[in-house]
């Protein structure tokens, strides 16, 4: 696999800088910066990871609001990942496909963790270097958080390809 870390701060997004809870960054220009990304310019899939996350709020505006957990999500949905939703006509299995890259507890003193770190692993997605990716931050109930005023965010993200067979035997 070959790595790569972006690190994302909300005020510099395209769009949503003073609505940080959806944000556009345009991740097409990495080639610029990144000399060898261009070897994967045309993959159809990478592996994304949230790696760090900070947000400016306090655990007691998180406790007033109810936000036990922060869900990290990126546009497009995720070729290999499912979320539970209500059972309706529309959706009658109870599960439907997932946009969720990261998943982050928020530690209010109301809420029980199984751990109050997180530990995001890596999530198959489209190879989102190819232009503009939307990140939305949501509650645990699926709502768009509501930080108080234009509260920044920033976030590492780790983003890998697997190695494509010809440049395998070429790293050595």
């Amino acid at each position: 696999m070959d790595y790569y870390e972006i690190f994302l701060n909300s005020a510099d997004a395209n769009s949503g800088s003073s609505t940080p809870h959806t944000t556009r960054f345009n991740l097409g220009n990495v080639y610029d910066f990144i000399p060898n990304a261009y070897l994967y310019q045309n993959s159809a899939y990478c592996f994304v990871k949230v790696k760090y996350f900070s947000v400016e709020e306090t655990a007691s505006a998180f406790n007033t609001a109810g936000t036990s957990t922060i869900l990290i999500e990126m546009s497009g949905a995720l070729p290999q990942s499912v979320r539970s939703n209500n059972i309706s006509t529309s959706n009658p299995k109870n599960m439907t496909q997932s946009n969720i890259i990261g998943i982050v507890p928020t530690s209010v003193a109301d809420s029980t963790y199984s751990s109050n770190t997180f530990d995001n692993d890596f999530i198959k997605s489209n190879n989102i270097l190819n232009g503009d990716i939307e990140i939305n931050l949501k509650d645990q109930d699926k709502a768009l958080l509501s930080l108080t005023g234009s509260k920044a965010w920033v976030m590492l993200l780790c983003v890998a390809f697997e190695k494509k067979q010809e440049l395998i035997y070429n790293s050595y």
